[in-house]
């Protein structure tokens, strides 16, 4: 790379970053704006909805049955055999130099 393209990629590489830099400080200001407006709600007890546990079971239901089936096809893919073209097993014989 001569001198004149390391000085190209220099410059690009810094006006880069200063542009980089002014987007995350527009972004940041926006953010901190949002994150100052919105409201703290206080979570959800018990005592105030007892039906909470039940409504929602469908919900716990269809959690569990994705974890099985995610740990079920892992364990496939760990357990399968591999099969096919390019897959080939040696044995090796104790002694035989090669």
């Amino acid at each position: 790379m001569s001198s004149q393209e390391t000085r190209v990629f220099e410059v690009f590489a810094a006006l880069t970053a200063v542009l980089l830099t002014i987007i995350l400080a527009i972004f940041s200001t926006n953010l901190a704006r949002f994150l100052a407006s919105i409201e703290y709600t206080p979570p959800l007890t018990l005592d105030k909805y007892p039906f909470f546990i039940w409504t929602y079971r469908g919900l716990d239901t269809l959690t569990q049955v994705f974890l099985l089936l995610a740990t079920t096809l892992g364990v496939v893919a760990l357990l399968r055999e591999d099969e096919g073209p390019g897959v080939e097993e040696e044995s090796v014989i104790e002694g035989e130099e090669g």
